[in-house]
C-alpha cells in the first residue's frame, strides 16, 4: 500500500471525527444553556481551549498482552513489510495466485506482512524471541524496542534473546546504526546449525530462488550481527531446553537451523514459530507453493508440511511472526490443505 495514501486516509478520517465531536459538543451546550445548567461567566475571561487529539496520537495497537500458564507475555509489533507477490511465490501459477488473493480480499500486487515478536516473563528470565528489523527496512518497521518501552519494558531489562533464525527481519534489531548493542544486558541463544551455517567462510545457497544481490545482503547481515554477539551467544541443539520452560523444536527448511520454541507453564503451552509459513492463503491453503525466501524451497515445503501436520494434531496455539498482528492462533485442516484461525481478541487488565 502507498504510505501517502494511508496517511491521507487517516488525516481525512480524523477531520471527520473532529467535526462530529465539535457538532455534538455545540448541541449539548445549547441544551444545557436552555435549562440554566451553564453558569454565567465574565465575558472578559478567556477560557483555555480543550486539548484535542492530534493526528500523530491516532495509532493502532502495538502490544497484545496475554498469558501462558503463570507467565505474562506480550506480542509486540515491530511494524510491517511489503513484498511483490511475484517475488514471494515466483514459481506458482500467476492465475491461481490472483484467484486465491482475490477470494481473500487481499492485494494481488503486494504481500503485506506483519513483523511480530514475543516477549515473555518466565520464573527466571525476561525473554525476547527475535529482535525485529532494526534500521534495515525503512520506516514501516524497526519499532520493536520503542513499542516495548511504551509497554514498560526497557531494553536493558531484557536478559535473554532467543533467535529463531538469522534473516534480517529477525536479527536486524540486535545492533543500532552505530554498531552498538540495542539490548546491552542480554544473553543470546541460537541453534548451533544456524550459527555455523551463516558464519562459515563460504555460505552456499545453491537452491535459493533469490537473486545474487539479495543473497549477498542476507549473508552480510547475518554475519555482521552474529559476529557482534559471538562473545555472549550460547548455541543449542534441537530438542534442548534453551532456558527453563522453553524448548527448541526443529523447524529447519526455511534456513538450515531454524528453530521454533515450545513455551510451557503448568497445563498451557505456546509454540513460537519462525518463518515456516507467512501467509494464510499462499502458504496454508497452498503449502506446496515454493517460497523465494526459503534457502531451499523444496526443504521449506517439507518443513511446512511436517509442522502443519503436528500442530493440527496437537491443536497447538501458535505465535507466527508474519501473520496479521498479534499473530496468535491455530491452524485448522481445510480440505487437502490448511487454514488460519486467529485467536479471539481479549481485553484484560
Amino acid at each position: 500500500m502507498d504510505l501517502r495514501l494511508l496517511s491521507d486516509y487517516f488525516s481525512s478520517a480524523f477531520r471527520r471525527w473532529r467535526r462530529l465531536v465539535l457538532t455534538a459538543g455545540l448541541a449539548l451546550g445549547l441544551v444545557l444553556l436552555a435549562n440554566g445548567a451553564i453558569a454565567q461567566t465574565d465575558p472578559t475571561e478567556t477560557a483555555e481551549p480543550p486539548d484535542m487529539p492530534t493526528e500523530t496520537a491516532v495509532m493502532n495497537a502495538a502490544v497484545y498482552h496475554f498469558t501462558v500458564g503463570d507467565f505474562n507475555a506480550m506480542v509486540v509489533s515491530d511494524g510491517t513489510l511489503t513484498f511483490p507477490i511475484s517475488f514471494f511465490v515466483p514459481n506458482a501459477d500467476p492465475t491461481a495466485v490472483t484467484e486465491v488473493l482475490t477470494e481473500h480480499f487481499l492485494s494481488t500486487e503486494e504481500l503485506f506482512a506483519h513483523v511480530n515478536a514475543l516477549y515473555i516473563e518466565t520464573n527466571e528470565h525476561r525473554v525476547l524471541i527475535d529482535t525485529g528489523s532494526g534500521d534495515l527496512f525503512g520506516p514501516s518497521a524497526g519499532h520493536l524496542l520503542e513499542n516495548l518501552e511504551a509497554a514498560g519494558i526497557a531494553a536493558m531489562d531484557i536478559d535473554t534473546v532467543i533467535l529463531t533464525h538469522a534473516h534480517p527481519d529477525h536479527i536486524g534489531g540486535i545492533l543500532d546504526a552505530e554498531g552498538g548493542l540495542r539490548l546491552p544486558n542480554a544473553q543470546f541463544y541460537i541453534s548451533q546449525t544456524e550459527f555455523d551455517f551463516w558464519t562459515a567462510d563460504t555460505v552456499d545457497m545453491p537452491n535459493s530462488l533469490l537473486d545474487e544481490e539479495t543473497r549477498a545482503g542476507l549473508i552480510a547481515t547475518a554475519q555482521g550481527n552474529l559476529t557482534a554477539i559471538s562473545d555472549r551467544t550460547t548455541l543449542f541443539a534441537m530438542g534442548d531446553e534453551v532456558v527453563p520452560n522453553i524448548q527448541a523444536i526443529d523447524s529447519s527448511g526455511h534456513t538450515p537451523g531454524q528453530a521454533s520454541f515450545l513455551i510451557t507453564s503448568g497445563e498451557e503451552s505456546l509454540l513460537a514459530t519462525g518463518d515456516v509459513f507467512f501467509s494464510d492463503p499462499l502458504n496454508l491453503e497452498n503449502p506446496d507453493w515454493e517460497v523465494a525466501f526459503d534457502d531451499d524451497p523444496a526443504e521449506g515445503i517439507v518443513a511446512r508440511r511436517q509442522l502443519l501436520e503436528t500442530v493440527t494434531t496437537d491443536r497447538r496455539l501458535l505465535l507466527v511472526p508474519h501473520m496479521p498482528f498479534p499473530g496468535l492462533g491455530h491452524v485448522r485442516v481445510q480440505s487437502e490443505a490448511y487454514g488460519w484461525e486467529p485467536i479471539v481478541w481479549r481485553f484484560t487488565a
